[in-house]
């Protein structure tokens, strides 16, 4: 629920300023009455309990991750590609699209099992006989259940390899 639903500026700025700790004294703050404090006044004294008792401290402390970083962090863990895009709320074809970019830069190991065997060599060959700087070549000489996604990440493995070669 949007907090103006609740209260509006200036009773947030009363109630920072009186930081009540009982029902009686949310009471006595700008903007709130019997009913007001009926509905939300446990809520909001506890949320209060847990700014003082620092909470708010320690989250801020939380060190923000890149998506990258975490998607790193899930792959070290053993996740498959599926359940990074769920973690993470994103499309598979982002998750991948990004693996990607890391495999070819060396920031994370290319897995076999990301694409399935008769797949991964098909692609593997193609990049063989036309390269891999471009895709569209390879997605139309492979079948067509192969994916962009899937051709993209075994081509950036295949560039890392040679580049290694």
């Amino acid at each position: 629920m949007p907090a103006y639903i609740v209260m509006n500026d200036n009773s947030l700025d009363a109630l920072c300023r009186v930081r009540p700790g009982t029902a009686e004294q949310l009471m006595n703050v700008l903007g709130f009455g019997e009913k007001k404090v009926e509905k939300y006044g446990e809520e909001i004294l506890q949320e209060l309990r847990r700014f003082e008792e620092g909470e708010r401290e320690a989250a801020s402390k939380k060190v923000a991750v890149s998506p990258a970083e975490e998607t790193l962090q899930l792959l070290a863990q053993g996740k498959t590609l599926e359940e990074i895009a769920r973690a993470r709320g994103r499309q598979l074809a982002s998750v991948l699209s990004m693996v990607s970019e890391m495999v070819e830069r060396g920031e994370a190991e290319f897995q076999p099992s990301w694409i399935a065997g008769e797949r991964l060599e098909k692609i593997r060959q193609a990049c063989e006989r036309l390269g891999s700087d471009r895709l569209k070549p390879l997605k139309d000489a492979l079948p067509a259940e192969i994916t962009y996604e899937e051709i993209r990440l075994v081509a950036a493995h295949w560039r890392r390899e040679n580049r290694r070669n």
